[in-house]
């Protein structure tokens, strides 16, 4: 018999449910009381032992002070003074490791009370940033600002500052605050741990006993010493000196940031032109480096300083002197642009002198212009002859032994007659020789024209001249230093203008050849002269002979580096063909019968080869020209180079001989003593 079924009691499960919240709660309980502890700790780390965790970390790390050194010395060949350090006393900032802006303001208006400065460059920037540190000053510039963020904060700063700035006028400071805000932007300015100069020039004694005698209330300000450039023998090679910022103008603003990554501060002197530019990292010496902990404590020296190295110059300053008043006092009026001079080694490329005058054509004002020597490019006419002729040889149309040519005027079809200045209508037979020694434009555009497969005949075209002779002329004209950079050790060399070779220009092909179509400097004639002095080698010019270094303890200076002969290319050529060309530099001086074009050069002893130059130019609309020469002693150490531009008077067009004359007349007087010669 089936049972009846029980009913079952209506059992709840134990619901693991109902005890997880009891877990939670406990463990929520012991995370919150660690986060109230952790919050406990964290204050007493940060609020109640923030002083002296700060004073363990800065007493235990150390930063890096750099002090400055004296700048190298620049002397002439003969070991004088150029250019030397003047040393006078200053006011320094040493700014402190940690410091803020409200100490920097306390410090700046403490030294305000005894010091003055020029606050011609205080920034709107600084102005406005010092004029809201004064915290009435920075309710009363609330005021007037809307949604103003809360005091103290960076936006706080930044509105106000931008306000004072755009209301610049409403917010007027005093003498003396502007004072003070000046020396709160120098200070400010510096790196943890530099020096800034605040003061450089005119520190009076009462300054700088004030400052000494109050040190204790202002950290970091201190009386040192600021080195300038002085020139005890005057300023007369300043235009290849070159200048140096000083701490007012701060570095270049060009070059600023790279400078700055190679350890200069903002108001180091650093050289901005020519050789104090070029020589920068020589002259510049390395600066002493500290290693300092907190409150100036553990001070170590890490490295010694070294002042700079010092330039001797190949340069003799008496000859530059007498070589700029020569110069300067024999240039032509009219329209003569300027005067330019170059005295060179041709066995090293040291220059012995290198003078420039430049003239306003319109006031006649003269201006010393040295650097022109290498930055100024002009036409120079008759003077690469003798390169051009070197060029024919070396590419076969002529031979040492075979290059007679007739001058006869050169007429092409549909253009004007070309010719020498000695012969207009006629035929006159020549050498290669004596075409230089007459100066012959008809033998040199015949030889452009037999490089280009062409022979002479008149009124020819060039329309199968091979345009191929553009660069065998201005690769010749290159072996000797035309129409390429020196490589000079002075910036700013610029390498001349060569002229259009398109089809509509073959006529100024034969222009080319006689020196009227590109431009060079005088510098390229130098180098050009010296490389036909030396039998062919083109040698860099330089100003720097030797850097050398004063020794510690010592007056004596140790050679550190000679600048090296640097052979950049040669010529080529055969001894039979240089020895053509030095025979006609020869005859252009001491050659006979009508058509010589340098006898009066005669007169210089020991005698010398030479060859000269003309022109024809325009100027302001004019005919003008310009006037050229080269001329070196065989066998001898010395070559010059001269151009006059922009002269005037057709009869005038020789006066770069005279010129020459009075230079080596100079140079034998002060370089060398030409009784021994």
């Amino acid at each position: 018999m089936q049972q009846p079924r029980r009913k079952k009691k209506n059992r709840r499960a134990p619901n693991s449910l109902t005890r997880i919240p009891v877990r939670l709660n406990v463990l929520l309980g012991i995370v919150i009381l660690l986060l109230v502890l952790l919050g406990l700790q964290l204050a007493n780390l940060q609020i109640r032992r923030q002083a002296s965790f700060k004073e363990e970390v800065n007493s235990s790390a150390t930063n890096l002070e750099k002090e400055r050194v004296q700048r190298g010395r620049i002397y002439d060949d003969t070991g004088k003074v150029i250019v030397d350090n003047k040393g006078t006393q200053a006011i320094t900032y040493r700014k402190p490791k940690s410091t803020s802006e409200a100490e920097m303001y306390r410090v700046a208006n403490e030294t305000g009370k005894y010091l003055k400065v020029d606050t011609d460059q205080l920034a709107p920037t600084n102005y406005a940033t010092y004029y809201v540190l004064d915290k009435k000053r920075a309710e009363k510039v609330g005021r007037s600002i809307k949604n103003l963020a809360t005091y103290g904060t960076d936006e706080w700063m930044r509105q106000v500052t931008k306000y004072v700035m755009t209301h610049e006028d409403d917010f007027p400071m005093t003498g003396q605050q502007k004072n003070n805000a000046m020396l709160y932007q120098k200070m400010s300015g510096a790196y943890a741990l530099s020096t800034v100069y605040l003061k450089t020039n005119d520190v009076t004694d009462k300054e700088i006993a004030n400052i000494g005698e109050r040190q204790s209330k202002m950290p970091g300000v201190k009386v040192g010493i600021f080195y300038t450039r002085e020139y005890p023998n005057g300023d007369g090679m300043s235009s290849i000196i070159g200048s140096v910022s000083n701490s007012k103008s701060g570095l270049p603003e060009s070059e600023v940031n790279t400078l700055l990554t190679q350890g200069y501060s903002r108001d180091d002197s650093v050289g901005t032109s020519y050789l104090e530019k070029y020589y920068e990292s020589a002259l510049s010496g390395s600066k002493k480096i500290i290693s300092v902990g907190s409150n100036d404590s553990k001070q170590t020296v890490v490295q010694s300083g070294q002042a700079g190295s010092n330039l001797n110059l190949t340069i003799n300053s008496k000859f530059q002197e007498d070589l700029q008043k020569i110069l300067e006092e024999n240039i032509p009026g009219g329209l003569t642009e300027g005067a330019y001079a170059v005295a060179i080694n041709p066995k090293t490329g040291g220059l012995y002198g290198m003078a420039g005058v430049h003239r306003d054509n319109e006031t006649g004002k003269l201006t010393s212009d040295a650097l022109g020597n290498i930055n100024r490019a002009q036409v120079v006419g008759s003077v690469v002859k003798p390169a051009m002729i070197t060029t024919s040889m070396m590419n076969n149309v002529i031979s040492p032994q075979n290059n007679a040519v007739n001058d006869v005027p050169i007429q092409i079809a549909g253009t004007a007659k070309k010719s020498s200045w000695f012969n207009q209508d006629g035929s006159v037979p020549l050498t290669a020789e004596t075409a230089l020694q007459n100066s012959s434009n008809s033998y040199v555009m015949q030889m452009m024209l037999k490089m280009g497969g062409l022979n002479y005949y008149p009124n020819m075209t060039l329309g199968n001249l091979d345009h191929d002779v553009w660069q065998k002329m201005r690769n010749g004209f290159a072996r000797f230093g035309l129409g390429v950079k020196t490589g000079i050790d002075l910036p700013g060399e610029t390498t001349g203008i060569k002229g259009d070779t398109g089809a509509d220009h073959s006529g100024n092909a034969l222009d080319e050849a006689f020196g009227q179509y590109d431009t060079f400097t005088p510098i390229q004639l130098a180098q050009y002269a010296a490389t036909i002095a030396n039998g062919g080698y083109r040698v860099q010019p330089h100003v720097v002979g030797s850097i050398s270094q004063r020794q510690k303890n010592s007056s004596i200076d140790q050679l550190q580096t000679t600048i090296p002969t640097k052979v950049l290319g040669t010529v080529g050529w055969t001894s039979a063909e240089r020895e053509v060309i030095w025979k006609g530099m020869n005859l252009v001086v001491n050659g006979t019968g009508p058509y010589v074009t340098g006898s009066n050069l005669k007169s210089i002893k020991p005698g010398i080869y030479a060859k000269t130059g003309t022109a024809e130019t325009f100027t302001k609309g004019q005919q003008t020209y310009s006037s050229t020469g080269i001329s070196f002693v065989p066998n001898s150490d010395v070559a010059i180079a001269v151009a006059i531009p922009g002269i005037s008077n057709q009869a005038q067009d020789g006066i770069s001989s005279e010129f020459t004359k009075k230079i080596w007349e100079a140079y034998w007087k002060d370089v060398e003593n030409s009784d021994n010669k």
